[in-house]
């Protein structure tokens, strides 16, 4: 609308300075209309201009998504190969690999929104153990099935970019949305740093280090770590429920169980803390990373009121309701990083910011929590690399 406005004015700009030029004697009008239309022509040529360089914008940076989704896809196969099992050939191997590299999820319908959280939890929990039973048929050791199911959803999430970035460039490039194209090309910066992001993050997975996200899970690993005669509880999928005392004091730890690559069902593990252990503990306590402003530094760790956890919100909407149901008090601890940081290996920078945040929750327990009184500390995030303490003797 605002194009089609400058244009009218222009031309009525135009006609006006013409007919007030037909009225002086010696002056050709035929050569002003050759000038006016030799200026529609450049306009137009430098808008095909304009359009054929975005457009090459954009086919370079598919080039390049590519090629990194070729490399990753090279390194992904090249680790299950390793781990694979004997009777395993390599034609299974990449047909399990560009099935789950394909692979969709579904979201729940929410015309009626009553009972979606259930809805989307039983669609994430099937989502989890279908990925990992395809690699479980070709691998047998748990951590590596963990690791490399991660490894290949991030590969998944590359492949989805991939395919949505070059289905708008063919959209635009077909019916030549100008428009389109230049918001395209104005997301290249964003997108490049995020592809560039879950490649690492591949290679993390794949190698099984601790990953920024991990920050959550290695508090938990470090408060254990304080405790007396720590006990473990495996009721709960993929999730450690530790039980010890620390001076004086009960503590009940919820973290994934590690080392291998997953997030654990930490609602479920504080639902079995509040109705299977009987617990009745004075602050329901969440660590977790959290991402920085520009402004902040990455390692910042700050306080506050609530339950943090990231995702589709599941799990914060059931922690939330045991909370709210046995009138427990939420807080939390943030620890600040890029996205970059959160899904590749751990920075010394965010490794110090665990060590200051372990002190930092041990003395919140130690002020607000009396000996005899109970808290419940939630380690959120990816433990992979992130194993429990031993057990108590």
């Amino acid at each position: 609308m605002a194009g089609s406005f400058i244009l009218r004015n222009f031309f009525i700009r135009k006609w006006v300075t013409l007919s007030m030029y037909i009225q002086v004697p010696g002056y050709d009008p035929m050569w002003f209309l050759l000038t006016l239309l030799i200026w529609f022509a450049l306009i137009f040529m430098l808008q095909d201009l304009q359009m054929w360089r975005y457009l090459s914008q954009v086919s370079g940076f598919l080039s390049y998504l590519g090629q990194l989704l070729n490399a990753a896809s090279a390194n992904v196969l090249s680790a299950l190969e390793k781990a694979k099992r004997r009777d395993v050939a390599k034609p299974e191997l990449e047909a399990t690999l560009k099935k789950m590299v394909d692979f969709a999820v579904i979201e729940p319908t929410a015309l009626d929104p009553n009972g979606i959280v259930p809805k989307y939890k039983h669609i994430l929990n099937t989502y989890v153990e279908t990925y990992e039973h395809e690699i479980r048929r070709i691998v047998d050791d748990g951590i590596a099935v963990r690791n490399l199911a991660t490894a290949v959803e991030a590969l998944r999430y590359m492949n989805l970019i991939y395919k949505v970035v070059d289905h708008y460039y063919k959209t635009a490039k077909k019916y030549k949305a100008f428009y389109l194209v230049i918001q395209l090309t104005m997301l290249l910066p964003l997108l490049k740093e995020l592809t560039d992001t879950v490649n690492e993050a591949v290679n993390s997975f794949i190698k099984g280090v601790p990953i920024g996200d991990s920050a959550g899970p290695l508090v938990a690993y470090n408060v254990l770590s304080q405790c007396q005669a720590p006990t473990y509880h495996s009721a709960v999928k993929d999730t450690v429920v530790a039980e010890c005392d620390y001076q004086g004091r009960r503590l009940y730890v919820i973290k994934a169980e590690g080392p291998g690559s997953t997030v654990g069902r930490l609602d479920e593990a504080v639902e079995y803390v509040f109705n299977k252990l009987n617990a009745k503990p004075k602050y329901i306590v969440t660590v977790d990373a959290a991402l920085r402003l520009e402004g902040e530094k990455t390692g910042e760790v700050a306080e506050g009121i609530g339950v943090a956890i990231g995702g589709v919100g599941v799990e914060k909407f059931n922690i939330e309701s045991y909370a709210a149901k046995y009138g427990v008090p939420l807080y939390a601890f943030l620890i600040k990083m890029r996205q970059a940081e959160a899904l590749t290996t751990m920075t010394n920078d965010i490794y110090t910011a665990v060590q200051n945040t372990t002190k930092r929750v041990l003395e919140f327990i130690n002020t607000n929590v009396q000996p005899g009184e109970s808290v419940l500390l939630i380690g959120v995030g990816n433990t992979v690399g992130v194993a429990q303490p031993h057990a108590a003797a």
